[in-house]
């Protein structure tokens, strides 16, 4: 089922974040809270994978998210998959280049 605009689905299995519908300022805190337990899922010292196929929006307060998501994981990688507008959102803003620990695969499987 898809979310309604203005709504966000995020399904969690490990360290693996799977997003569908808008990441904006309503919705940010549950993909903060989604990836704080990602992030110690697990081990805590492999990937955390977010997977943007599903994601019709990421405003900054998104972007705002993945950054602080990058800086809490040190040389732990933060895997965006997918590609789509999410994923060349990113790539606009030089994000991987700027928090080298954040990586765009357009490939999902």
């Amino acid at each position: 089922m898809r979310p309604h605009p203005g709504q966000l689905e995020v399904r969690r299995d490990g360290a693996v974040v799977t997003l569908t519908g808008e990441v904006d300022m309503n919705t940010s805190d549950l993909l903060r809270a989604e990836l704080a337990l990602a992030c110690s899922s697990g081990d805590g010292l492999g990937d955390v994978v977010v997977d943007f196929a599903g994601l019709t929006f990421i405003g900054s307060s998104g972007l705002h998210v993945l950054i602080e998501t990058a800086g809490v994981l040190g040389d732990r990688r933060l895997v965006l998959l997918g590609g789509g507008w999410a994923a060349y959102v990113v790539n606009l803003l030089g994000l991987t280049v700027k928090f080298p620990n954040i990586v765009v695969e357009q490939d999902v499987g």
